[in-house]
Parts: C-alpha cells; structure tokens; sequence
C-alpha cells in the first residue's frame, strides 16, 4: 500500500523540523503517512495547489512562512479563527472541500497556559507576521487590552488595526514602556544566523514576569537567557512547534495522540 502524503510547503524549508515531528507520530501510531518537505516558489503556488486538490494520496499540508497569509485564498472554506486571524498554517480535504485552519493559536496557547502568569495586562509583541496575527487573536480573546506591537517596518499596521486590538504599532524601541508583564517574540529575530534581538527589549526582561520566544533555533535563545539569569518564567519555541503540530495530524489522521518527552529530546538532538 503506498503511503498517503502529508508535508510543509515554504520557500525555503532547510531546516524544518515538521518532518521529524510527523513522520514520528505516524510510525508510532502505524499510520501509513510520509511528511515531506515541498519547496515551492511564489509564482507556482497555483500549479502546486492545483496538483494538491487532484491527487487522492495528498492529504494536506502545513505551511510556513512566508506563504500563511497566501494560501488562505486558496481554500474552499476557512476556520472561523482562521478567518479571523488572516492567515492559514493548515490545509486538509474533507468530502472533496478543502480546509484551511489556524493552529498556531493552539500551539500559542498552549505555551502561554503552561507558564502560568497571574494578571497579565500589558503585553510587548516583537513582530507583526503570520504568527504575531495568531498571537494577538489569543491576546485579544483573553481581554489583554494593553498590548504594544514592535516590528521593523508600518507597513502592516493598518491591517493588523481591520482585525485586533492593541495599543501602540512602534518603530523605534526607545518609545516601549518601562515594564510589560509579558515580553513575547513572534518574529526571526535572535534565530540562528539572523538578526539578534533588539538590545532595548532585552533590558525590559528583567521585569518582565514572563518571556515567549516562538523561535526555537537556538533552543535558548538571547531573551530566555536573559529571563533564566533574572529568575522570570519563560518558554521557546519547541513548545509551540509541537503543539501547533498536534492538531494538524490529529485531522489527517483521525487519530488522537499524546506527547511525550521523548520527541522533545529527538527535535533537541536535531538542531
């Protein structure tokens, strides 16, 4: 029997780690998948998606910037959160419609619960991209109202006031506030072989009562060092990356399933 196919699609995917996720939980649970990586340029999304939609074996796919916000054109139906967030990181088939939802808000969640910060109320967000969208969805759903937004360009300023709340779109890290109780980075910065994260923000983390990196190379990164030497709870990337990948096989699979503290060991051993 040839196996289904499942994967990611990016521009560039040299280091994802979604393979190694996948294609563990279905030799786990003996479902007969293959996650593969699909490298796929800008101007041939439609011939790709196309392909998708005609072949029985492709059962979906994730996807990774920067195509979140283009694929949700492509779907015959979206997730009302999905809908709402203005972007999609996973697509699947069902009676011959295809699906596009938003789990980076679970993964999200699920990192921003496991800290367990009492009376959150202000919020510095670094990054204004497909996964901030998703942050601030849960940001806006949990009635934080006082939350600043750090990026390197306006640009997405004005889209981002059609769909979510928040209180100031800055430029320049020398307008941030004296103290946020949370500091969360959803961009590339402080990734390996990118830009570090902004010096000012990092001198913000010692009163911070917690700190969200959702990248996870390096596994500790600047701003968790930064939380670790002043005692402030804090959470990487990993968390997310497995948790926002959990539902995405559940639906492909139908099967519900655990995680343990061997995949996170694995994904460790990887980077």
């Amino acid at each position: 029997m040839n196996k289904k196919k499942i994967g990611i699609v990016a521009k560039k995917l040299n280091h994802s780690l979604s393979p190694f996720i996948h294609n563990h939980w279905a030799k786990n649970n003996n479902n007969k998948f293959i996650y593969r990586k699909y490298e796929v340029q800008e101007k041939k999304i439609d011939k790709f998606f196309n392909n998708y939609r005609r072949d029985k074996q492709f059962v979906g796919f994730n996807i990774t910037i920067p195509y979140k916000e283009i694929f949700i054109n492509f779907c015959d139906k979206v997730t009302t959160r999905a809908n709402k967030i203005g972007s999609v990181n996973l697509i699947y088939k069902k009676n011959k419609t295809i699906f596009g939802d938003n789990t980076d808000v679970i993964g999200f969640s699920k990192t921003f619960n496991s800290l367990k910060i009492k009376n959150t109320k202000s919020v510095l967000l670094v990054g204004a991209g497909g996964a901030a969208r998703a942050i601030l969805y849960f940001l806006n759903k949990k009635s934080i109202k006082n939350i600043d937004i750090f990026a390197t360009s306006m640009r997405r300023e004005e889209n981002l006031k059609k769909k979510f709340k928040f209180n100031r779109f800055l430029i320049r890290s020398t307008r941030l506030r004296k103290r946020y109780d949370l500091i969360i980075n959803a961009s590339s910065a402080g990734m390996t072989k990118k830009n570090k994260i902004n010096r000012n923000i990092l001198n913000l983390v010692k009163k911070a009562k917690g700190v969200i990196d959702i990248v996870y190379n390096p596994i500790e990164t600047d701003l968790l060092k930064k939380a670790k030497k002043h005692d402030i709870k804090y959470s990487g990337g990993l968390k997310m990356l497995v948790e926002q990948a959990r539902p995405s096989y559940e639906i492909w699979s139908g099967n519900k399933i655990g995680i343990d503290s061997k995949i996170y060991q694995m994904l460790i051993n990887k980077i």
